[in-house]
């Protein structure tokens, strides 16, 4: 008795249809393309003249216990400076101007606060979770650096010569912020 096994050999080969796995590819790719965030981050690194650089470490390690200067920015309050000298506090507020923070008058107060404390070149920013991530930013702006044709802040460095600068407070740092 002879089996036949030609019926078996046609029943193994057989064409796969790979069309709807090509389609599947096809129109996956761009999704992912198209989904994919494409982010550039630039740094803008613009040094500190050297001294400059120097004196404002000196200052900062020299005052850290002395002299505090606290900024709160709040939608409700506006922004709240809290100044700790020697251990007695100080505060004062910029209003809102309606529902706008008061960035010139934020400025006008930083440049009074620094008149007062020339030495002290570090802010402890506390923002409230409300506040937006711009009106952050804008409110860091305003309290490092002076605007142009203003008078430049002059302090003594660790050898006594004067320094001028247009730096306000350049050194600031994030009070309330919880790191995990």
């Amino acid at each position: 008795m002879r089996k036949n096994f030609s019926s078996r050999v046609e029943d193994a080969t057989f064409e796969l249809n790979l069309a709807p796995m090509l389609d599947i590819i096809v129109s996956i790719v761009p999704m992912l393309l198209l989904s994919v965030a494409f982010v550039h981050v630039t740094v803008i690194e613009t040094p500190i003249p050297q001294a400059v650089e120097k004196a404002i470490a000196a200052a900062n390690e020299k005052n850290k216990d002395v002299v505090q200067v606290a900024l709160h920015v709040s939608k409700q309050a506006g922004y709240r400076f809290v100044i700790t000298d020697k251990g007695e506090t100080k505060e004062t507020v910029v209003a809102m101007k309606g529902d706008k923070f008061d960035l010139d008058g934020l400025h006008k107060e930083t440049m009074n606060i620094k008149k007062n404390y020339p030495d002290v070149f570090r802010v402890e920013l506390n923002p409230d979770e409300a506040v937006p991530l711009e009106d952050i930013v804008h409110t860091m702006d305003r309290v490092r650096v002076m605007n142009s044709g203003e008078p430049k802040i002059v302090f003594k460095d660790e050898a006594g010569k004067d320094i001028e600068t247009n730096l306000l407070f350049p050194d600031v740092v994030f009070g309330n912020v919880a790191g995990g």
